[in-house]
This record gives structure tokens, C-alpha cells and sequence, in this order.
């Protein structure tokens, strides 16, 4: 698994030179204009001369230069579609140098004109017709798959360099162009869970049962194998029958995240004895090959190298346009850097009929919640199909309101919520007795809070979340402190880059007035989390018992600066006039 991580890494930093890399200057490449490569509509290249204009040469240049930079700003701040447009517009100006051209394929890939890359690629492997470009070359060949030219796929793919790109992505596309060939070629796919997912694939569609189990088995040991490629080894467990296997791990996944509505639908499906396919059989080559560039965007996404999951995403979905959950991954790419309209019209593209729809409503309402759109969250989700009876929509209702800090509403839907779910809440939903929790100890019933968090806890002995939350609440009331102690002290080894339960375990220390062990460690909260006001009056509190008055005024000053609570800021301003009384 190490070495096709490596080969990843490598393959990323490929993809990427011809989007971050370039080897003229801004004001050189436009100084010095070359041939224009052919429009998107003419579907040949074809020789255009640049464009004659009355205006000045130098307005034309810092018109172009504005071009370029804009282009690369828009990049940075992964806005692709205008990165594209704004680099087309170089391009319509006569002004192609192959490192212009190679960004404007990339770019137009990226941002869904398939179409157009490709005859950006051609025009480039035409302009270097005795030099490999492997990027440029693998949207030829999937031009090729497009036209379901497989043969002609087989031999450009034979072609190319055996740089790490390849090695990394052709063991993929060489099964599946075999398999449209009728030929079983998996040799190549078990260096990792996904390549053995695909060889367990082909051997499916090629209708090869024989070695599927043990392919299955070896797949579920790869080291360090991810949540979703789990969901898929269970997915194949129940379609060859293995149904016990397949529930087992469907409920392990669900007890570690309970929000994963697909593998609630899986294991319900299951349980229940209903004829609904726990996995969808690949039916054709051509979609088995677009299956396999999702999955490489999902890999890349995964390793956090987002943007050359774009890329293979959008390839993905130029070869199946159907192909939903690659829409949900590019909706995801685009949520995470605030790109948040186009990434609400690739949710919302998402037909009611599919499985997915719910999820992607469900994204749709995060979207609402992150930018403040409260009301029209609320609307979305209680106009959702089966809105009142379905639990995880329910739970996400009391979610909205609790964060809304309304928090009799969100009792209200969690209560609802459980009563749905009947006498004992099963323990995939461990998390509706947390938030429930949170919700109690937040409007000032402490009881109910207590017995929701430790009934949490006993189904989730281990998550840093619930030993912190329960833990801190434990130390602010000054009970339970060694134990509260001992269990944030397992949350922060558990999480240590947290700055919440870094703090959490400072203020035990200082609640057990262990004030000299609580400064280095609340020194440390604050690092990670500078500017929260609570926090930074914590270390106040801890600097102030150890004798460092100055410092614990300049964090008392740092958090009446940072903080919006009026009460926190009374208490604040009291510290900074009288101390800390003894």
C-alpha cells in the first residue's frame, strides 16, 4: 500500500505541472504570441491567425497580462471555471506557447469541458508529435474509450511512458479495455484494495466466480484500507452470498460513523431479506472504465490532492453522465473550498429516483448551515420525501436547531427521533444519545445531559469526542475529577492536534489545582487555537495561580478582545481590574 501511495503523490505532482508549473513569466508569455490552437465548436484544429486590433500594443499587452494573472488567481482560489475562461482568452489572442496550452487543457478538464481538452491534447500532441506527455495522452485515450474505440485505447495506452502515472492508473484502464475485449486481465490489480476491487469487478462481469471469495478476503487485510473501500468489500460479501460477513462490517462502520447513510441503507437492506441488489453490477466495459477514473478521483480526493480529482472526476463523468456519486465527489471538491453554488447545482442535480438523492439533500442543508441560510435548511430538509418518519433527517433537524442554540426544538426532533427507533436506541445511533446529551446539559438539565453521554460512551468507549464532552462537563462542576482526568487525558491521545480537548485537559489539571502541569498544556491549547476567548482566559486563570500576573492579564485582554458573550466579558473585565480571588 506504501508504494502505491507514493506512485499517487508522484502521480498528482504530474498531473499538476501543467497547472502550477511553468517555465516563462507572465510578462514574457505574452510578449510573444504563438499560433492558436482551434476552437472548441470546429472539432478539428485548424490554423487561425491572431486577431488585428487599432488599439496600442501595450494596452493589448496589459490586457493579456490582467488575463493571465486573473487566470492564475481564479486557479488559486480553485475557481476553475473562470481560471479556464480567463486563459481561453490568451488563447483567442493568439498567445499558445505549449505551457499556456497544456494549463488551458487541464483547466477546461477540470471544470467539465471534456470536449474541448481533448482537442487541446491533440493540438499539443500534434505540435509535439516525437515527445510524451502522459497527462495529454490520457485524455487522448479516453477520447478513444469515449468512441468506444477500445482497440485503438489498448494500443495508446501500450504506447505511453511507464512513468508513475501510468503505473499507477493503467492497471485499471488495461483491465477494463481487455474485459470490453472479452479477455480476463487482472494480473495487474493487487497492489492495493481498489485494484483488487476492480480485478473482483471484472471477474464479475466477465461472469468468473471461480477465485472471487479469496480475492474478496485478501482485499478486507490491505493495510491501512479506508472506510469507504470496507463498505465496498461488504457490498461484495452480500452479493456472492457471504451475508454474515457483509453485516459484520457494515455495523463496525457504523459504529465509528453513524451519519453514513449508505451503509445504513446497505445493512437495512440486508437484514430485512429484501430483493433490492446490495451491489450494483457493472454492465458494460465502457461504464466499468468510468467507474474505475471515480475511483482514482476518490483516491486522490482522499489523499487530499483535490484538484487532480477534479480532473479524473470530470473524466469520470464525460465517459458515464450518470454516474451519481462521481457528481456528489465534485460537489464535495467544490464545497470544501466555498465554490458553494456550483457545488449546490451538482447536489441538486441529483435525480429524486436515485439512491443518492437524500445524501445529497441532506449536503445541500450543511451548505445552508455554513453560510448562515438557517431558514432555508429547515424548508429543504421538512420537504424531503418521508420527512417525518425518516430517523437520520429527523436527527439532522434537531442538528439545525441546536446549533441554532434552540434547544427545546432540537430535544423535541431527537425525542422524536428515539421513539421512532423504539425502546433501546441500537447502537449505530450511539450519536443521537451524544447530541440528545448535549442538548440537555446545554438547556441546564443535567441529569438527562449526564445519562445521554454515559450511554454514549458505553457504545463508544473510545471516542475523543463523547470522553471530552462528558469529561469537561464532569471538571467544570468539580465532579468526577480524576475520572474526568484520566478520560480527557485518552481524548487527547486519541486526538492530539485538538485544541478543544487540549484545553479540556488544562482546565482539569487547573480545576484539580495542578496549576503548574495545567500552563504548559493550556500554553498548548492556545497555540493550536489562538484566538478563542475561552481558552485564552483559561491560561489567564493558570498563569494568574502560578505567579505570572502580566501574562495572565494579556490573555485575559487577548479574550475579552475575541469574545462576543456579554457575560464573558464582564467576568472578564473583573479579572482584569481585581485578579483572581483566593
Amino acid at each position: 500500500m506504501k508504494k502505491i501511495y507514493l506512485l499517487l503523490v508522484i502521480c498528482s505532482a504530474t498531473l499538476c505541472v501543467g497547472l502550477f508549473s511553468e517555465r516563462t513569466t507572465a510578462s514574457s508569455t505574452v510578449s510573444e504570441p504563438t499560433e492558436l490552437i482551434a476552437k472548441a465548436e470546429n472539432k478539428e484544429p485548424a490554423e487561425i491567425k491572431p486577431k488585428t486590433t487599432d488599439k496600442h500594443p501595450a494596452d493589448i499587452q496589459n490586457v493579456q497580462a490582467g488575463d493571465y494573472l486573473s487566470g492564475k488567481f481564479a486557479q488559486n482560489n480553485h475557481d476553475w471555471k473562470n481560471a479556464n475562461q480567463f486563459i481561453n482568452r490568451l488563447i483567442e489572442a493568439g498567445i499558445a506557447p505549449d505551457n499556456i496550452l497544456q494549463r488551458a487543457m487541464i483547466l477546461s478538464m477540470g471544470s467539465g469541458n471534456a470536449e474541448k481538452a481533448i482537442i487541446i491534447a491533440k493540438t499539443i500532441k500534434e505540435n509535439n508529435t516525437s515527445k510524451h506527455n502522459t497527462i495529454t495522452e490520457i485524455f487522448i485515450l479516453v477520447d478513444a474509450i469515449k468512441h468506444k474505440e477500445y482497440k485503438k485505447a489498448q494500443a495508446l495506452l501500450n504506447k505511453m511512458p511507464d512513468d508513475s502515472t501510468v503505473r499507477f492508473i493503467g492497471p485499471f484502464i488495461d483491465g477494463w479495455l481487455s474485459a470490453a475485449q472479452n479477455t480476463m486481465n487482472i494480473k495487474s490489480l493487487k497492489q492495493s484494495t481498489m485494484q483488487l476491487y476492480h480485478a473482483i469487478l471484472i471477474s464479475d462481469y466477465l461472469d468468473d466466480h471461480s477465485d472471487i471469495e479469496r480475492m474478496i478476503d485478501k482485499a478486507l487485510k490491505v493495510e491501512d484500507i479506508r472506510e469507504d473501500e470496507r463498505g465496498r468489500i461488504a457490498d461484495l460479501y452480500g452479493h456472492v452470498g457471504l451475508k454474515k460477513k457483509a453485516i459484520a462490517i457494515y455495523r463496525d462502520i457504523l459504529e465509528h460513523n453513524p451519519s453514513n447513510s449508505r451503509i445504513k441503507t446497505q445493512l437495512q437492506e440486508l437484514e430485512q431479506g429484501t430483493n433490492k441488489p446490495l451491489f450494483k453490477n457493472v454492465n458494460s466495459a465502457h461504464h466499468g472504465i468510468a467507474k474505475a477514473f471515480h475511483d482514482i478521483a476518490s483516491i486522490l480526493n482522499n489523499e487530499q490532492n483535490e484538484e487532480s480529482a477534479r480532473v479524473f472526476a470530470h473524466i469520470s463523468l464525460y465517459l458515464e453522465p450518470n454516474m451519481m456519486q462521481t457528481r456528489i465527489l465534485l460537489a464535495e471538491i467544490n464545497a470544501n473550498h466555498k465554490q458553494y453554488a456550483r457545488a449546490i447545482s451538482l447536489y441538486q442535480s441529483i435525480p429524486k429516483s436515485s439512491k443518492e438523492y437524500i445524501q445529497a439533500q441532506h449536503d445541500i442543508v450543511d451548505i445552508y448551515e455554513a453560510t448562515q441560510r438557517f431558514d432555508d435548511a429547515l424548508t429543504l430538509l421538512k420537504r424531503l420525501p418521508n420527512a417525518g418518519k425518516d430517523v437520520d433527517t429527523i436527527i439532522k433537524i434537531g442538528n439545525l436547531y441546536r446549533n441554532q442554540e434552540k434547544y427545546k426544538l432540537a430535544l423535541e426532533s431527537y425525542n422524536i427521533a428515539a421513539k421512532i427507533l423504539g425502546t433501546t436506541i441500537p447502537k449505530e445511533y450511539w450519536h443521537l444519545h451524544y447530541v440528545r446529551g448535549i442538548a440537555y446539559e446545554q438547556s441546564g438539565n443535567w441529569d438527562r445531559a449526564e445519562q445521554e453521554l454515559q450511554s454514549a460512551l458505553t457504545m463508544q468507549p473510545d471516542h475523543p469526542y463523547i470522553l471530552n464532552y462528558l469529561g469537561y462537563a464532569w471538571a467544570d462542576k468539580g465532579i468526577n475529577l480524576q475520572q474526568s482526568l484520566e478520560m480527557i487525558q485518552h481524548a487527547v491521545n486519541l486526538l492530539p492536534s485538538d485544541g478543544y480537548i487540549t484545553d479540556s485537559l488544562g482546565w482539569v489539571m487547573y480545576r484539580t489545582q495542578n496549576y503548574k502541569r495545567a500552563v504548559p498544556v493550556l500554553e498548548r491549547a492556545v497555540e493550536l487555537l489562538p484566538y478563542d476567548p475561552t481558552i485564552n482566559d483559561h491560561l489567564g486563570d493558570a498563569y494568574w495561580k502560578v505567579g505570572r500576573l502580566l501574562e495572565a492579564k494579556f490573555q485575559w485582554k487577548r479574550a475579552k478582545n475575541h469574545s462576543d458573550d456579554d457575560i464573558q466579558i464582564k467576568e472578564l473585565e473583573i479579572k482584569l481590574t481585581s485578579g483572581i480571588k483566593k
